[in-house]
């Protein structure tokens, strides 16, 4: 085969990991959201929703499902009385009466068989609204669902429902969820929002007012991994190939490399094997030149920091004006690639080969590290040895020991520090490298020491797990002799020259790729999404590891998906065959059940008639946008900018009839052509609301 020339890959434009304009099916394709599998309970044999109230108790049950420790909130919660969300006007006026709140799961549960929820859940209720706005994730289709939960009140009797994903898209258009920059100064960790909190309130729904920058800065973070998740399984379906024997080779090979990556406390896995070079590397080079010639653009999961509370209070709008948006706040605006990525770029197969760790929870991590411990006495042994030198005093002692050259097959470098006044001996290993391998870092150690007799004993771990080389094999023993006789003093340092380390592995990690081989020839590696439980299942089946699935890639006795009704169709008869052009393009997001966005194409004609008269002046004003420079616009223009390509998007083109349409309506209701400039004068939100 013909290698594809630099120059033209780079001819080409940027594809999308996850596309903006594709926002696939409001239902689920297969599977179904981790919400779902939370928000019920066994009853009659079967499941059905039961979604607690308060809001308390919907975010106890969601840390009791992840599987957090008595003491641990791994539910991290902010409140935000004036943002970007559709929900922002649901308060109006009494906006620090009522803040939204935004809960994410940040924190991987402490044992197996636990949904792993981390970065893959997140929910925003607006009590005056009765909705929570639901983002979780479905293992089984391999991408984020976006739900709504309705009548969430007093009283109410719930209802879940898969919401139309073109309105969630238009600002999640990474299909994931979103959140602002630092300094998230929308939150309450803004002192002066937190101030106006205050004044109503301590705390709303158990969540303080006062609180730092730590729980935006954990939300942030959640968001941005959770941002990965759909590269990952683009890679991971794509990148891979075809649904053939060389795709699930390559997919099993990566899968292989996270593992080890995994079991090193992501430390490393072995890029100096066949697995690596054969396996992975170049099948997704070869696969990448076809698929993303251009590179691939990562999707942004980050809207701009903003301030809602001027800081002249003599200038503070009041009532609705509180919650205006200016344009380059608005998470509509279409925003660029977060970065591109090409395969000539030497970080791109290892931060994917890292990305698909983030599928293996670290409880899984510690039962497969645990069960090869077990069988470690039938493992093949290594032993790697090599001169140091060792220096001690009562408080501490250090070693550093090498030998040979880094890549030779027999290779051995440690060097580490023990503390000795603590009343316990124990450390850090700084470094260890064994056969050529790179050396790995910040190890834990426990040790037990003997100075006189010339004796450490070191036990390196990492995060409950042991230290392991980058091929897999476990660290078995690390021992440290010196003679006594060799010992000097000087400067109240004790010291030898003379000192020995002797590294023994043992190669447990062989029964995993026998596993993983038996999964390839099984089936388990088709091009499919990567599903956590499907892909450890098997692992432990074939490891004769007892496993309890964690709950979600069987959909099969959960009650039916709900699904907001589709966009009606144009109508061609009645009152609102005047505003037939405006279907096309506009009812996908203003035709459901919602207040927000407002709902000016639901319900029967007549009804249609009167909100489109209602809304023009706000309908008029955003059309117009798409003539105004984009550095002076004070809205982003609807409708909203969709693109499935990296460059700025064009005004689609029925906006100059629309906006025709809506100028002769504003005329014959002032007798005069309206001019943008006029509308605005007193500014967006002084405009007459869109539903009565």
């Amino acid at each position: 085969m013909i290698a594809t020339p630099i120059c033209w890959a780079q001819s080409e434009a940027p594809r999308w990991a996850v596309d903006p304009a594709r926002g696939g099916p409001d239902a689920p394709p297969a599977g179904r959201s981790l919400f779902d599998f939370v928000a019920t309970v066994e009853a009659g044999g079967k499941r059905v929703y039961d979604i607690p109230f308060p809001f308390e108790r919907l975010v106890a049950r969601l840390e009791a499902r992840a599987g957090c420790g008595r003491n641990e909130r791994c539910a991290k919660q902010v409140l935000i009385p004036l943002g970007r969300s559709l929900q922002r006007l649901a308060a109006a006026p009494d906006f620090f009466k009522h803040p939204r709140v935004v809960t994410a799961i940040d924190t991987e549960p402490a044992r197996a068989g636990v949904p792993l929820l981390k970065d893959r859940i997140y929910l925003g209720y607006q009590e005056q609204s009765g909705i929570v706005e639901v983002i979780s994730y479905n293992e089984t289709a391999g991408r984020f669902e976006f739900q709504i939960v309705r009548d969430y009140r007093p009283g109410g009797t719930p209802r879940v429902i898969y919401a139309r994903r073109a309105v969630c898209t238009a600002c999640h258009q990474n299909h994931a969820p979103v959140f602002s920059r630092p300094l998230w100064e929308e939150t309450n960790a803004n002192e002066r929002v937190a101030a106006r909190l205050e004044r109503e309130r301590k705390e709303f729904y158990g969540v303080p007012v006062r609180r730092g920058v730590d729980l935006p800065d954990a939300i942030d973070a959640a968001t941005d991994r959770a941002n990965w998740l759909g590269v990952w399984q683009r890679l991971w379906s794509d990148g891979c190939g075809a649904d053939d024997a060389a795709g699930a080779r390559c997919r099993a090979a990566a899968f292989t490399l996270a593992l080890q990556y995994r079991l090193t406390g992501e430390r490393a896995y072995d890029d100096r094997s066949a697995t690596w070079r054969e396996g992975l590397q170049l099948p997704l080079t070869r696969e990448w030149r076809v698929r993303w010639p251009g590179g691939l653009a990562i999707p942004n999961p980050d809207i701009p920091n903003r301030d809602p509370l001027p800081f002249a209070p003599e200038r503070e709008p009041t009532g609705a004006a509180l919650s205006h948006v200016a344009a380059p706040f608005e998470p509509l605006a279409l925003r660029p690639p977060l970065e591109t990525w090409t395969i000539d770029q030497p970080h791109t197969v290892r931060r994917f080969v890292a990305g698909l760790a983030s599928f293996i929870p670290a409880a899984a991590a510690r039962a497969i590290d645990a069960h090869l411990l077990r069988r470690a006495g039938n493992a093949r042994r290594t032993r790697y040895e090599a001169p140091c030198r060792v220096t001690w005093t009562s408080r501490w002692l250090r070693f550093e020991c090498a030998s040979g050259s880094a890549d030779e097959p027999t290779a051995l470098r440690l060097a580490g520090r023990i503390d000795l006044g603590t009343g316990r001996a124990a450390g850090e290993l700084n470094a260890l490298a064994a056969g050529g391998s790179e050396p790995l870092e910040h190890f834990e150690l426990q040790a037990t020491v003997d100075t006189r007799a010339g004796r450490v004993t070191l036990r390196p771990e990492s995060r409950g797990l042991r230290a392991r080389l980058p091929g897999g094999s476990a660290v078995a023993a690390v021992d440290l002799r010196w003679l006594p006789g060799s010992v000097h003093a000087a400067g109240g340092e004790m010291s030898t020259v003379g000192a020995h380390a002797a590294v023994d592995t043992a190669d447990d990690f062989a029964v995993v790729r026998e596993a993983i081989a038996a999964m390839e020839r099984d089936g388990v590696f088709a091009q499919r999404p990567l599903g956590s439980d499907l892909v450890l299942q098997g692992l432990f089946t074939r490891l004769g590891l007892p496993y309890r699935g964690a709950c979600c890639d069987d959909g099969s006795r959960l009650p039916p998906p709900v699904v907001e009704p589709a966009a009606p169709p144009k109508p061609v008869e009645g009152p609102a065959r005047p505003y037939a052009a405006f279907y096309p393009s506009c009812a996908r997001c203003h035709a459901t059940e919602e207040r927000f966005p407002p709902n000016f194409l639901a319900g029967p004609g007549e009804r249609v008639a009167a909100s489109i008269r209602q809304c023009a002046p706000r309908i008029y004003a955003r059309l117009a946008m798409w003539g105004v420079a984009a550095s002076a616009r004070e809205k982003t223009p609807m409708p909203p900018p969709r693109s499935g390509r990296v460059e700025a998007a064009a005004a689609p083109a029925p906006v100059a009839e629309l906006e025709r349409a809506v100028a002769e309506m504003l005329r014959a209701e002032s007798g005069s052509v309206p001019r943008i400039e006029n509308l605005l004068a007193g500014g967006y939100e002084a405009l007459r609301p869109c539903l009565p």
